[in-house]
């Protein structure tokens, strides 16, 4: 396989002979949070500058930069990370920060007006739009049932789960969960900065914050004057110039049977069964949702993660989405996760109607797919990478 190929849900690769390492290290008494010291590496290949971060977003982060001078590159990768930093405190639902009120701060008290950062206010407001675009599939205030499956599923581990004594929520639990999901009592003021909810409500950004965030970096790199780069923000690839042969970017997208298994199943030998796609152009974002990786096993029947705001409960068909964008990049994450929860043929209609989108569903175990119309323009024939 060729150093070029990206591979969906796993990494991005350039291996082009490591020659130098600049390790970013942190003062002990550094208190600014947004600090290139200490919360990544730095990596000066041939030709390739790479940062790698582990920090953010529950996930890994990695830019490279084709072809930059290493002090422009330095410099354009800190303000990246300062980038992808400022996303992850203003987003995060785990943890508060003193310098920011974000989305665990108005959680922990949402019948309070919080005074919010303006980037945060359009990336909510982005959000209770993507609720009546999506047909209610994209609902960030669905959060208090998530919370609980989420629970399910944290308990399934140890005795419990060797057991087989693993449950998932009552009916009852989540139909009163249910009634602090309404998207209309989000209070939000796009012009004073401010949000305030219903009491016992809380919002999720994890469907949108991460490719948000991914779209930022890009401008940021742009703005910088670099020329050709590839994100890879924990599987969401996004790309921008061309690779230094001249040839645009191509992306292996996994398939996410072998991902499921670990690798062991038979297919997943060989690179032509471990990927089930390959897709090649210019400036493009390729995002996948699926049920392969969180899930968890009650009854005998699995549970994953993205849960249906129309039924309560995980879709209970389909393995993956994959989304291929040229356009509206950020908001791949929104698209790639609305298109896996919506039934097979509205999914489809809605990929026909925005030139920007095209996707392809990987629906069983067999391995039966479908595309849309425009999608193969984007194929690479897997037989001929080695070629390229």
């Amino acid at each position: 396989m060729k150093s070029f190929i990206s591979k969906l849900s796993i990494v991005s690769v350039a291996l082009l002979g490591l020659s130098t390492s600049f390790a970013i290290q942190a003062a002990a008494d550094v208190v600014d949070p947004y600090q290139c010291e200490g919360n990544g590496l730095i990596t000066h290949q041939e030709g390739v500058t790479s940062l790698h971060t582990l920090k953010y977003f529950g996930t890994s982060v990695t830019i490279d930069l084709y072809g930059v001078d290493e002090t422009k590159a330095n410099t354009a990768l800190c303000r990246a990370l300062n980038v992808i930093q400022e996303y992850h405190y203003q987003a995060s639902n785990y943890s508060t920060y003193p310098h920011v009120t974000n989305i665990k701060t108005i959680n922990s008290a949402p019948e309070k007006v919080h005074h919010i950062d303006e980037k945060l206010t359009e990336i909510i407001a982005s959000s209770l739009n993507w609720h009546t675009l999506s047909n209610g599939y994209f609902n960030i205030a669905l959060s208090p049932v998530i919370d609980l499956w989420r629970q399910h599923r944290g308990q399934c581990k140890g005795d419990t789960k060797t057991l087989g004594l693993c449950t998932i929520p009552s009916n009852a639990a989540l139909a009163h969960a249910a009634k602090l999901t309404d998207i209309n009592d989000i209070k939000l003021d796009r012009t004073l900065n401010t949000i305030q909810m219903k009491p016992g409500m809380s919002i999720d950004l994890g469907g949108i914050a991460k490719g948000w965030m991914a779209e930022k970096v890009y401008d940021s790199l742009k703005i910088d004057g670099i020329n050709a780069f590839m994100i890879n923000a924990g599987g969401n690839i996004r790309h921008y110039g061309l690779h230094p042969e001249q040839r645009t970017f191509a992306t292996a997208i996994e398939d996410p049977l072998c991902k499921k298994s670990e690798y062991q199943l038979p297919q997943c030998q060989t690179f032509e069964g471990q990927f089930h796609e390959v897709v090649q152009g210019q400036d493009l974002t390729i995002v996948s949702s699926g049920n392969y990786l969180n899930y968890f096993i009650a009854g005998g029947v699995e549970y994953h993660h993205l849960i249906d705001p129309k039924t309560l409960h995980p879709k209970p068909t389909g393995i993956s989405t994959t989304v291929v964008m040229n356009g509206q990049q950020i908001f791949a994450d929104v698209i790639s996760t609305s298109l896996f929860l919506m039934p097979i043929e509205e999914a489809m209609t809605f990929a026909e109607e925005h030139d920007e989108l095209e996707a392809v569903w990987y629906l069983d175990e067999k391995g039966s797919k479908r595309k849309s119309s425009g999608f193969d323009k984007y194929h690479l024939t897997k037989g001929n990478i080695s070629q390229q």
